[in-house]
């Protein structure tokens, strides 16, 4: 089992912590969060993303994906701006030998009575169709995560099929679809070997029926089913990261936990050490 973790809590840690971190817990992966006060950010210089680059190579450490800021929803007009920032993420990618560039579509949806907001999925397919065309050209691909109104597998299966560009994947964040009612057995029979990167988190419904998200628990806390949804994945011929996106930057029942990452990530690899031995059993 390769396990990873996104950088997201680890704001203004140096690329040497978080090195140490992977080889105090055992990780084997990272996805580097890029954005100000980051290890990598937009501002990094080529050379620098190289340097970093030979940082994690030469201890064994792979660099998964980058995690950008950018969203497309098909309306807005900056959103030309926003495809020549993600083309800008994929060359940082190339330098860095990461494989996948995540991004996020649609609107983020907090309450079930909320009017559906407007999209242009033809400017979507449109957009990712030509980042795919030029991330193809640099040894890279576009990850979509599921989340938003696009969370769910049959969503993105039509998208990825309307796509229609291999290198377009998803990082299947498991409380998503899931929040939407999809089962995990649907979801990862949909996505298909089109699932690239796999999110690991935990919750529990909110006590108020209309809040659409879940509140997030420590990892094994909750209640989603994370053994079936490892041994769905197993089954599926999955092979890559399970990577723990802890979230206290935009989740204030993780930050009242008062939890230490030493302790978020300690019990992370020993739950995820549990699952993986009874599941190949």
């Amino acid at each position: 089992m390769r396990l990873s973790f996104s950088t997201l809590p680890c704001e203004g840690w140096s690329v040497e912590q978080l090195i140490a971190c992977c080889q105090t817990y055992g990780f084997t992966g990272i996805e580097l969060k890029l954005d100000e006060q980051y290890a990598v950010s937009l501002a990094t210089s080529a050379e620098d993303l190289r340097i970093i680059a030979k940082q994690f190579q030469s201890v064994g450490i792979t660099i998964t994906n980058l995690g950008t800021r950018v969203i497309f929803n098909g309306i807005r007009e900056e959103e030309s701006e926003v495809l020549q920032e993600l083309k800008m993420c994929i060359l940082m990618a190339e330098m860095l030998g990461a494989k996948g560039v995540r991004i996020f579509l649609g609107t983020y949806l907090r309450y079930k009575n909320a009017p559906e907001q407007p999209k242009d999925s033809n400017r979507i397919i449109h957009y990712l169709q030509d980042a795919c065309d030029y991330a193809a050209a640099h040894q890279a691909e576009v990850w979509i995560e599921t989340h938003n109104e696009f969370s769910t597998g049959q969503v993105l299966r039509e998208l990825l099929d309307r796509i229609n560009r291999p290198n377009c994947k998803v990082v299947y964040d498991i409380i998503h679809p899931y929040e939407f009612g999809e089962s995990p057995q649907e979801t990862i029979r949909m996505l298909g070997h089109a699932c690239a990167h796999v999110h690991m988190k935990d919750g529990v419904p909110f006590e108020d029926p209309l809040i659409h998200e879940w509140k997030y628990t420590l990892t094994g806390d909750g209640q989603l089913p994370l053994e079936d949804i490892i041994a769905e994945l197993k089954k599926n011929d999955y092979e890559g990261y399970y990577s723990l996106e802890w979230e206290p930057k935009w989740r204030p029942e993780l930050r009242e936990l008062s939890v230490g990452m030493d302790t978020v990530f300690a019990e992370y690899i020993q739950l995820m050490e549990r699952i993986n031995k009874t599941i190949m059993r």
